[in-house]
This record gives C-alpha cells, sequence and structure tokens, in this order.
C-alpha cells in the first residue's frame, strides 16, 4: 500500500456503495487484521459499516483475532490470533461488545496544524492516534501556548471527556496528517444499554490512564517506580466536585489527600477574629490536605471549590497503609506542609500575606 490509509478511505468514500468499494475495503481491513494493525483495520471496517451498514463478515474477523477470548465467541479462536498484538481498551472487550464498540467509532482525518482538541472546550469524546503525530498545547499564564508533548501512533489521549465532561485541559495540534478513530460519550452510553461491560470497561480504562498520566507527571510521585504507581493508581478516588462545596474545613482533621486535576480551589484562613482572609487559588496540579494527615492535627485552612473541579482523593486510611510509608513521597509532602505551616504562621503573626504561588494550601 503506498497510499497513506487516510488517502485510501477517502478514495473508498468517494466510490460510494459500489461492488469495487465493499470489495476493497472488506479485502484492506482483512489484510491490515492478519498483519497485526487492528487499529487501521477498524478504521478501513468503520468506513465499510458507512458504505454497507449490514456487513458482518468483518467486524467478525475483528472480533475473533482481537476480542477478549470467552464463552461468546461464535468460533473456534483463527489460527495464529494469539500472536496478534492486543488492543488497548477494544481487546478488555469480549467478541459482541467488540463489535459493538467498532460500529460506533469514527474515523477522522485532519491535516497539518488543525486542532483534534482545542483547550477550554466542554470535552465529549476521546482519540486514538491512528496515523500521523500530534502535539500536545497548552497556553502559559501569560497566554503564550507552549508544546508539552507529542503523540504518536496509537496512543489515546482526551480520557477525561469519557470520565466526566469537562473542559479540555489542553490543545491537540496535528503536527504531520492525522487519521484518528473518534469515541463519542454519548456512543458509548448508548451501546452500553446493551452491553453494561462497554460503559464499565470504558469507564476503568480511562480511568486508570488518566491516574497514571497523571501520577507520572506529577513532581510529588513521579519519583516511583512504574509497579508502585500503578498500585498507588488504584487506591485513588476521582470525584467530580460542584462549585460551592468544601473539601477541608479549618480547625477540623483532615479526612483525606487531594490532587487537583481540573477546575480551581479556594484556601481561606480564618483568623481568630473571625475575619477570613483568602489565598490565592489552587489550580490543576496542587496537592492539598497533607498537613493534617502528615502531623496529625486540624486543617490549617478552608478549600473549597471555586468553581466546578474533578479531584483525586486519598483517605486517610490508604494514606497512612501507602503512601506514608513511601520516604520520597513522604519528604515531598512533609517539605510542602512545613513551608505552608511557616506561610500561616506569619500570617497569625501579623505578617503579609502570602505571594501568589506560595499559598497552595
Amino acid at each position: 500500500m503506498s497510499d497513506p490509509l487516510h488517502v485510501r478511505l477517502e478514495q473508498l468514500k468517494a466510490l460510494g456503495r459500489t461492488p469495487e468499494a465493499l470489495a476493497t475495503a472488506e479485502a484492506l481491513a482483512s489484510e491490515l487484521a492478519r498483519q497485526g494493525q487492528p487499529l487501521r483495520a477498524i478504521a478501513v471496517c468503520r468506513v465499510l459499516l458507512q458504505l454497507e451498514p449490514a456487513h458482518t463478515r468483518t467486524p467478525e474477523l475483528l472480533a475473533d483475532l482481537y476480542a477478549k477470548p470467552g464463552a461468546s465467541r461464535a468460533s473456534a479462536p483463527t489460527p495464529g490470533a494469539s500472536a496478534l498484538p492486543r488492543v488497548p481498551l477494544f481487546s478488555e472487550l469480549a467478541r459482541e461488545p467488540f463489535m459493538a464498540l467498532v460500529g460506533v467509532v469514527e474515523p477522522r482525518s485532519f491535516a497539518p496544524g488543525q486542532p483534534l482538541i482545542t483547550e477550554g472546550e466542554t470535552g465529549r469524546s476521546s482519540f486514538v492516534l491512528v496515523e500521523g503525530k500530534v502535539d500536545v498545547v497548552r497556553k502559559m499564564d501569560g497566554g503564550e501556548p507552549r508544546t508539552l508533548s507529542s503523540l504518536k501512533e496509537g496512543e489515546f489521549f482526551g480520557e477525561i471527556a469519557l470520565v466526566s465532561e469537562s473542559p479540555r485541559l489542553a490543545s491537540v495540534v496535528a503536527s504531520q496528517h492525522v487519521l484518528a478513530l473518534e469515541l463519542h460519550r454519548t456512543r458509548v452510553d448508548r451501546i452500553a444499554f446493551k452491553y453494561a461491560s462497554v460503559g464499565d470497561t470504558v469507564q476503568a480504562f480511562y480511568r486508570e490512564r488518566l491516574l497514571a498520566n497523571v501520577l507520572r507527571s506529577h513532581p510529588v510521585f513521579s519519583a516511583l517506580a512504574p509497579a508502585q504507581r500503578e498500585a498507588l493508581s488504584h487506591i485513588f478516588e476521582l470525584r467530580t466536585v460542584e462549585a460551592g462545596r468544601v473539601l477541608i474545613e479549618q480547625g477540623q482533621r483532615g479526612d483525606a489527600l487531594y490532587l487537583l486535576l481540573s477546575g480551581q480551589c479556594t484556601p481561606l484562613f480564618r483568623r481568630p477574629d473571625g475575619q477570613e482572609t483568602a489565598f490565592p487559588p489552587l489550580r490543576e496540579g496542587d496537592v492539598f490536605g497533607e498537613i493534617s494527615l502528615l502531623l496529625g492535627q486540624p486543617a490549617t485552612a478552608t478549600v473549597r471549590a471555586q468553581t466546578p473541579c474533578h479531584v483525586l482523593r486519598l483517605g486517610r486510611e490508604p494514606f497512612e497503609q501507602y503512601l506514608s510509608s513511601q520516604p520520597g513521597i513522604r519528604a515531598a509532602l512533609m517539605r510542602l506542609g512545613t513551608e505552608r505551616l511557616l506561610h500561616i504562621s506569619k500570617l497569625l503573626a501579623g505578617g503579609r500575606a502570602v505571594h501568589e504561588g506560595d499559598s497552595r494550601v
């Protein structure tokens, strides 16, 4: 195949529902599937289903090769299938749910410079990159865009949209011609009515990816070995918090460590005379709640959600069982907590309010 796959797909669409287009698409999807290129095969299969919605042979072939083995498999495993690569997410589904998911993904082509995801927009779908490369771009405090990373073929992104609708945290822009598979939240919900395993598997898959990405890149947790981060990802809870909700109450014993994924929270210090002083807001990536957990004392400030937020929450019991036994993390959190206590002490002594960036309580 000399032409890129996105070109082949456009050619098939241009041919319409002709015998030539249908036969070519079926042969191409089967070839790619048997060659161990499942994402490309799924993209071609999806175009084939758009041309002939009643077609079943190719989705069944893909399921025989790549779905999770089980009692629902209609036929014996295809010879050589065990040597084929597993497809993240798809291969965690049994045969019928696998075919249902293949039937709702959407092949999308993007030209260089075209955004797949735009920072700040509400996310309703995730992507897996089939062909090409993309850059992850984010606006800094001054408004200038900065490229954070690049993603290559086979990588998933935009996963928080499949966990909970929320604003996109960064833009994803094609750096060359891109073919991607888009998975819409509403379509997943629709097939989950028939196959509950689809909804459960998608939620679990994207939740684990989200947690793994956060822990791998966060300065407090990045020193952990991969196996330790994986274990930690299973005990963090992902929670959605409405605006105005109090997560930590000053003077009360803290019950959890929090990591802010999206949104803003406001730390408030209540003086002995009852007046409250607002600290600069907590933003994405900030950790809070560590002082009470580490030092065994009441919380030194109230933390209230200023906007709708997504947070990772680690309760006191799993914190004490796991994190407190990790010397590196414990030391990092102790440094963070000590700095915050120093700022609170200055405030109590009549010192000036903390600077921006110093008050992430």
